[in-house]
Order: C-alpha cells, then sequence, then structure tokens
C-alpha cells in the first residue's frame, strides 16, 4: 500500500487517490483543502479501541474535521508482519476488501488505507452494534431465541454464500468475526485468514508474499498444511492436514456458530486448543439438556457437522441450506436485509445491558466538554499544517 487509497466502487476505475479532508464516504466530492498528501495518523481522533489482535488493533475514529463520519481503523503493526510472515495473509485481505467483496453489502467495508514507518492501515466502515458474539454474552442466559438465531444464521450463510459465489473462502466463520452495522443487519469481516481460489497479483506486497510463500515451501515439502482459523470452529479436513481446503469448511463453521447462539456453548471444546482439536476430529458432541433446541435446528446442525466436507448441507447444491426448515421463516431470500433487525443489546454501566432504541443509538455526543475539546485540538493541528 502506497499512500493513501480506498476500495473502489462496484464499476469505479478512478486511480486509488485521496486528498486530504474528502469525506471518504463519498471519494468523488470536490476537496475540502487544495492540499493533497497521504492520510496520517494524527489526521484522526480516536474514540475508544474496539479490539486487540495479536498483531493489530482496531480504533474507533474519525478525521477531526468530519467528526460525524467515524470508521473502524485497523492498525497492523509491520514488524510483527514481517517476522511472523503474516505479508500474505495482510495483502490478500487487502486485494480482496477492495475487488471482489467491495460490491457485498454484507461484507464490512473497507474505505481507505494508508501506511507510515511502523504501521499499516486499513480503514473500514464502522458497524455500531458491535460483533455478533457480544450479543450473545448480553443475550438472556447468554443463548439466543431460536427466532433470533434464524435471523443471524441466515444473514451470515447468505454473506458466506456470496463469499464463495466470488471464490473466496473466509476459512475463520465465528461468532466474534460476524459484525452488527447500524441497521442492525450482519457484516462478515476479519478476511486475514481466508483463501483467495481465483488468486491474481495485485501488488508490489503480494508478489514479494508469492515468493515467501515459494521460498518457504522449499523448506516444507512433506508439510500438506498449515493450521488456519479458530480451533472451536475449524472444519476436520483442515487439521487433517492434507486434504483440499474447499467452501464446505465455512459451512462446518456455520453449523458450530448455530449450535453457539442455541446453547451458549461450542460443540467442541476442551482444556487446550490440542485437545479441542483432538476433539473436533472425533466428531462427537451433545447438546446441552437444558437447552431449547427445536428439532429442525438441531437437523440444521447435524447436517452441517459432517466429517465428509462433500456431504456438508449446502455444498453441492447451495439452495439445498436455504429451504432446509430451520429457515422456514425466511420467506424471501432476496430481501433478508430489508426484515426489521433485532433490537441490539449493549452495555451502559459495569455489568450492565440495555436495549437501544433507535433514536438513542444514533445520538452523538456533542455536549460532550472533552470530547469537543479534542476535536477543536486536532482541527487545529491540521489548520496549522
Amino acid at each position: 500500500m502506497s499512500g493513501t487509497e480506498r476500495a473502489p466502487a462496484a464499476g469505479d476505475n478512478h486511480h486509488l487517490s485521496h486528498t486530504r479532508g474528502d469525506s471518504v464516504s463519498s471519494l468523488n466530492a470536490a476537496s475540502s483543502t487544495s492540499t493533497t498528501r497521504p492520510f496520517e495518523m494524527r489526521d484522526f481522533v480516536t474514540v475508544d479501541t474496539i479490539g486487540e489482535g495479536s498483531y493489530s488493533s482496531v480504533r474507533e475514529v474519525f478525521l477531526a474535521n468530519k467528526p460525524t463520519e467515524r470508521y473502524a481503523l485497523k492498525i497492523m503493526d509491520k514488524s510483527h508482519i514481517v517476522r511472523e510472515g503474516k505479508a500474505r495473509y495482510v495483502a490478500t485481505e487487502r486485494a480482496l476488501l477492495a475487488g471482489r467483496l467491495a460490491d457485498c453489502d454484507c461484507v464490512a467495508a473497507l474505505r481507505f488505507t494508508f501506511q507510515d514507518t511502523y504501521s499499516l492501515y486499513l480503514g473500514m466502515e464502522l458497524c455500531t452494534g458491535g460483533d455478533l458474539y457480544s450479543q450473545l454474552k448480553r443475550s438472556e442466559g447468554e443463548v439466543m431465541t431460536e427466532e433470533k438465531a434464524v435471523f443471524y444464521v441466515s444473514e451470515v450463510t447468505r454473506a458466506v454464500q456470496q463469499c464463495h459465489a466470488r471464490g473466496i473462502v473466509h476459512r475463520d466463520v465465528k461468532p466474534e468475526n460476524v459484525l452488527i452495522d447500524s441497521t442492525g443487519h450482519v457484516k462478515l469481516c476479519d478476511f486475514g485468514s481466508a483463501l483467495d481460489l481465483q488468486p491474481v497479483m495485485t501488488s508490489v506486497l503480494t508478489a514479494i508474499a508469492e515468493q515467501a510463500v515459494k521460498k518457504d515451501a522449499k523448506h516444507k515439502k512433506n508439510r500438506c498444511a498449515s493450521f488456519v482459523g479458530t480451533a472451536e470452529y475449524v472444519a476436520p479436513e483442515i487439521l487433517e492436514g492434507c486434504a483440499e481446503t474447499t467452501t464446505a469448511v465455512d459451512l462446518w463453521s456455520i453449523g458450530v456458530m448455530t449450535f453457539q447462539l442455541l446453547t451458549g456453548r461450542v460443540p467442541f471444546k476442551d482444556k487446550t486448543e490440542y485437545l479441542t482439536m483432538q476433539a473436533v476430529l472425533k466428531g462427537k458432541y451433545v447438546y446441552p439438556p437444558e437447552a431449547n433446541v427445536s428439532s429442525a435446528a438441531k437437523d440444521f446442525i447435524d447436517k452441517l457437522l459432517v466429517r465428509e466436507p462433500k456431504k456438508r448441507l449446502g455444498f453441492e447444491d447451495e439452495a439445498s441450506i436455504r429451504s432446509h426448515p430451520f429457515f422456514a421463516s425466511v420467506s424471501d431470500w432476496s430481501t433478508l436485509r430489508a426484515r426489521k433487525a433485532p433490537s441490539v443489546l449493549t452495555a451502559t454501566g459495569v455489568g450492565s445491558d440495555a436495549t437501544v432504541s433507535e433514536s438513542e443509538s444514533e445520538s452523538d455526543t456533542d455536549d460532550d466538554e472533552e470530547w469537543r475539546a479534542r476535536v477543536n485540538a486536532a482541527t487545529a493541528a491540521l489548520d496549522a499544517l
């Protein structure tokens, strides 16, 4: 990534450049300043840190002169990326979000990118409802009603099928990677583990990453595959190593996630990651007796948690998963995002939860003097440049 870039909209062939002060959500608008330069971290005001990873963090930010436009800024440490050999994953995520996934309404959108000496930055669409895991933990008894689970699983299924239609296997579908946008609908995120079934050289970074992979392969000829994803959600064929990765791995993960939403726990879990993987390979799971899981839901889960990838529901015929009785209440898959979404649960104090109304969720913090002071200071710094 060189300078500041943004993800093109479908059919957009403009150069991926950006003028400081432009609205990132409407980049074709005229610039509000005459100075053109790449974004820098000092251009942004940080509202909060909303996620932490092994080599990245995610912050809610806004441009100092446009405080009403919020973004999720993913900050990735370059030294860690190089040291841990993550360049290929970073390059793949950026290329997919800026390319084939740019027109997906159920994928968190990439708005812009930039870099500095130490970090790479991805400016993402901010999903104000948090992630699905948080919604689960805030639900009564830390389980969801089947009606609510059907809503979210149907949208995740549609998102995954959109990815598959574009030759992309997510490989890490789990509640933490399912975001809830401002309308209460699903946005799939974190494509760092994704497998591109139709790879194309798109940048110098990608080329370097591919060369690194080839060089590494010379020293690992006997290694069939590496573990990618999260142990509790990973499909058994990935753990077995030599099996070809297909779209079926995401179907397995949907089965695990559905089980979790309805029971409050994952079907495969043990004291260590290694033991959890062994449990996945054994494939045995039990529905908690206290869980209220319908026969249709159990049949749906059981047909996804099948050891043989090609026999999983929806693999040979994607329509078969949509027509399963578990989704009987879904009358029209083409209008999923037009449905009324469940209320979003959010913490309002230590250990407390509340349902946020539409008017409350859209309110701003303009009356917060400290917040306004930070905006004014950042704006003054920009004006002084």
